[in-house]
């Protein structure tokens, strides 16, 4: 995630959306997103008088800090966003050391029968495996060897028989 700048303002809460608002400060409108649990930790309402510090977004200003007279400060601190295949391994295998042998053997390791040849792609193999009177199905084995994804074998992209 790239760095962004960190911003100070000063103005009038106007619209308010769940955890999101906008602020108008030195004539302009922004967007100020809290979060679900700054909201909680510091109630916002139309016509309120803020200061807030925060990251400069494109489409809006993720709040660090928010004050009003006569009210605590409130630090904030967002979550960083969910990647779906985890966090990056620095010992985990690069496409130059993408080895169809490793993900042969997590498929067999998991039960499954291959059917067909391996094909590799960008960042993984697709691997066509059926286990016991079931359906073929296609996996896809990281080059670490990790099972992550199935789904029924597309007809037109593998030839199932049986």
């Amino acid at each position: 995630m790239p760095l962004h700048e960190t911003t100070a303002l000063s103005g009038t809460i106007g619209q308010v959306f769940a955890h999101r608002f906008t602020i108008e400060a030195d004539g302009e409108t922004h967007l100020a997103d809290l979060g679900p649990k700054g909201v909680d930790a510091f109630p916002i309402a139309r016509g309120l008088q803020v200061t807030l510090e925060g990251e400069r977004r494109p489409s809006e200003i993720k709040v660090t800090r928010i004050a009003a007279e006569g009210r605590a400060p409130v630090e904030i601190h967002h979550k960083k966003p969910h990647h779906p295949h985890g966090p990056k391994r620095a010992e985990a295998p690069t496409a130059a050391s993408a080895d169809p042998a490793r993900a042969l053997a997590a498929v067999a390791s998991a039960g499954w029968a291959v059917v067909a040849t391996p094909r590799r792609e960008a960042k993984h193999f697709e691997v066509l495996g059926r286990r016991r009177d079931g359906a073929a199905t296609e996996l896809h084995v990281d080059f670490a060897g990790t099972i992550y994804r199935e789904k029924p074998a597309d007809p037109t992209k593998w030839t199932v028989q049986g």
